[in-house]
């Protein structure tokens, strides 16, 4: 009597799962594909309004990176893409946080901000845009801090800045 209730409450579970189931993905759109069917996104090199050379380049790779690791949209160049990012990197802070006992820094905020637009090609419709930023602190003492150079915060802010980004991109897909 019990393995024939065990083996019934197996079926039906395998029933269950098979109807309700058979549609699931662990895509955010179901099979990866974006908004309105888009699948693919270009992202070109984005504009420097900073002072700080070379940092476009490196959020336009931090945002690229993001978006193959994600891998619902495939990156493409504009001729073949579905929806395309474009914006300008429009601020690099590094403002102390903290000094020490003798008045001297001893931590620093190093703070990217962009402002960025997601386009659907397809629709000619703004999905997204706003300003996006990365923070990290870094302190002077290599003993005392997560991040010991500005390198190394500024490399975390534009992670958090990509990651921050295609998180408001895909949102609700």
């Amino acid at each position: 009597m019990r393995t024939s209730v065990l083996v019934g409450t197996v079926v039906c579970a395998l029933i269950v799962c098979a109807c309700g189931c058979s549609n699931y993905s662990f895509s955010a759109t179901g099979g990866g594909r974006g908004p309105k069917g888009a699948s693919t996104v270009a992202v070109p090199i984005l504009e420097n309004q900073t002072l700080d050379f070379g940092l476009e380049q490196d959020v336009t790779d931090a945002i690229i990176r993001e978006f193959q690791d994600n891998a619902t949209l495939r990156v493409v160049g504009e001729e073949e893409a579905d929806t395309i990012v474009r914006g300008a990197v429009v601020s690099y802070e590094r403002p102390v946080v903290s000094y020490d006992a003798q008045g001297n820094p001893k931590e620093y905020k190093v703070r990217v901000v962009a402002r960025l637009s997601y386009v659907n090609l397809r629709s000619k419709e703004t999905e997204w845009e706003g300003d996006v930023e990365g923070w990290a602190v870094y302190n002077v003492d290599p003993e005392t801090g997560e991040f010991s150079t500005e390198g190394e915060a500024r490399a975390a802010a534009i992670l958090n800045l990509s990651q921050s980004f295609l998180s408001k991109t895909v949102q609700g897909w």
